[in-house]
Formats: C-alpha cells, structure tokens, sequence
C-alpha cells in the first residue's frame, strides 16, 4: 500500500555512495557500459563493481542488458540524467589530486554529453545563440518550449531542418551545473548534439564524458560569430 509522498532517502541512499555515483556520471555519456569499464572509472574491482550495479539496476536508475556474456549497463531514462544534472548543479565539486584529473575538469566544463544533449560552457552559448535568434522560447529549468523556427546560421550550418521523433519535450531546459544558467534539452538539443558529433564539430573522448572541440567546430563557430563558445 503506497504512503503519501516519495521515498528520497530510498533513492539518495543509491546514488550516495562514491563508487555508484561515479559510475552514475560516466553513464551520462548515454552509452552502455561493461561494469569492467564502470569498475575503472570507480576505482573498484570488478566484481565489486557489478555488486554496485545491481544495487543500481534494483533502485531503477540503471538498466542491465545481455548481449552474449557480457551485460552492459546504462541509465533507465532521460529522466534519471535530468535528475543527476540537476544534483551536480547543488554539489561540490571533487577535489583535484592530479593534473590529469584537472584536465578532465576542464574538458568536462569546456563541452560534455548530458545524456543525449550537449553541457558545458559550449552548450550554454549555443543555447543562448538559439534562444536569442528566436529558434526556441526563454529556457528555465525543466521547462518546455516549443520550436518556433529552424530558419537560424547555426541550425543551417548543422543541417538540422527538423526534430528528431520521440515523445521527449520539442525542447526543455536543463540547468547546467558549469555556468548555472539552462542549455538546450529536448529533442532539438539531442538533435544539436547528434550533428555537432556527426559533422566532425566534437568528438567523443574514450574514457570519460567530456568532448573536443575540433578545429573544424572553432572555425564554424568563428564564422557564426560564436568564436566564444569555443574558449
């Protein structure tokens, strides 16, 4: 028989331990993880990992899928990744004990994947860019918008002339933790991510969720006046 309101300890309690919370973040990627893969960047073994992921796959914020002997793990929803972008954006951030840790930080600021859209400062301009041309409404966080027009340089540049189907929000708000201000969610924002990767703009990093900011996006952005989106 159900009480009369949400059992956030239950949920708190999953996410709140070190191990499980790293493994939450590199799953922001959007992609299906070995618990090999999960226990590196966790700093456990793997069968410690996989005890970790099944407390996990039981508080259903994770997913677990057989393909052949091995089973590959993901976040249950975009909903999960909202809430994990919005915790970010109220927590500390990690103390920096190497200079590769420092670096990831500042890749991970600079462009990152929030599950199937784009954050990071790059994000946020963009966002701002579209908003500004009239594309989308004022974004707060986790508000929808509609999408007004696609007639914007940026859009034309990526050849996005629609959105991608789905029943997700034409467009949404997501609070980034970097800049404290929304980027662009929704279908319209996976779609922005999807080509920004597809036309060479950004590239995936292999062992973490931050993205580089190729040549090729520094001069199209130069080009569109958001040269500033870049640095």
């Amino acid at each position: 028989m159900a009480t009369g309101d949400y059992n956030l300890a239950a949920t708190a309690r999953a996410i709140g331990e070190p191990a499980r919370a790293a493994m939450l973040l590199r799953m922001m990627d959007g992609r299906r993880h070995t618990a090999r893969e999960l226990a590196d960047v966790a700093g456990v073994v793997p069968s410690t990992a996989s005890a970790h992921l099944g407390h996990l796959v039981r508080a259903g914020l994770v997913t677990a899928v057989a393909e052949g002997r091995t089973r590959l793990h993901a976040l249950a929803s975009p909903e999960v990744a909202a809430v994990l972008e919005a915790l970010a954006a109220v927590s500390p951030l990690l103390p920096v004990e190497s200079l590769r840790e420092a670096r990831i930080g500042s890749r991970l600021r600079a462009a990152r994947l929030c599950y199937s859209h784009l954050g990071g400062r790059l994000a946020v301009v963009l966002t701002r860019a579209l908003v500004d041309g009239g594309v989308v409404g004022e974004l707060a966080e986790g508000a929808s918008s509609t999408v007004h027009s696609f007639d914007h340089p940026l859009l034309r540049a990526l050849d996005i002339t629609d959105l991608p189907p789905g029943s997700a929000p034409a467009a949404r708000g997501c609070l980034d933790w970097t800049k404290r201000a929304p980027h662009l969610a929704g279908r319209l924002g996976t779609a922005v991510a999807t080509r920004l990767l597809d036309h060479g703009w950004l590239r995936r990093r292999p062992r973490d969720r931050a993205l580089t900011i190729t040549p090729t996006a520094r001069a199209h952005l130069d080009r569109l006046g958001l040269g500033s989106a870049a640095n």
